[in-house]
């Protein structure tokens, strides 16, 4: 009998515990995590990219670089800032689309290769608000980059793809490239946060 009741005390036991679990379990979900709403997208872009290294109005920036800099025909350790028009065609008087905003910076010791940290802001348009972000490699002499997008916000929220890029034009004597960035990127359309409250 007595063994009889040591049984029954673990089983109530064990599912007086299960219940607890659960119930806190159900409290955090129901009360603290909320949950995502919308329906996954694919969208392709081209635009262009005018780069302004020099010249009375440059959009990039030097503001770092080290003693190798200069001695290294990879440019190693040159850290640049950038905020720069982004069009619809390939020139520079073209429909604005946005800006793409960052850091970049030659992070090879024996080619000329970007680590890019950048923000595709759109200003125009249906993306209008909406950003796309821009994080990897960039190895400056192939004829053509493949960059990752890791996120974005408003339209792209939850954005994951990549860009190809390719130089369209290099005008040296103005300091005035052109940089052709086609996308392809998942997003979730009309993506909400919904309560579970």
């Amino acid at each position: 009998m007595e063994k009889k009741l040591k049984i029954t005390f673990l089983i109530l036991s064990s599912l007086l515990l299960q219940s607890i679990i659960s119930n806190a379990d159900t409290e955090s979900s129901d009360h603290r995590s909320p949950c995502l709403a919308g329906k996954e997208k694919l969208t392709m872009l081209r635009f262009y990219v005018q780069d302004f290294v020099g010249g009375d109005s440059p959009t990039v920036w030097e503001i770092a670089k080290t003693n190798l800099t200069d001695v290294l025909p990879s440019a190693f350790g040159l850290v640049s800032v950038l905020d720069n028009l982004v069009t619809s065609e390939p020139e520079v008087d073209s429909k604005e689309v946005g800006r793409i905003q960052g850091i970049i910076g030659l992070t090879d010791f024996h080619e000329k290769a970007l680590v890019m940290l950048l923000n595709l802001v759109f200003t125009d348009g249906e993306y209008k608000g909406s950003t796309l972000s821009v994080l990897g490699r960039n190895p400056l002499g192939e004829e053509t980059r493949e960059v990752p997008i890791v996120g974005g916000t408003g339209a792209f929220r939850m954005a994951r793809g990549y860009a190809v890029t390719s130089t369209y034009s290099n005008d040296e004597a103005h300091s005035h490239g052109v940089i052709q960035y086609d996308v392809v990127v998942y997003h979730f359309d009309g993506l909400t946060l919904l309560s579970r409250d």
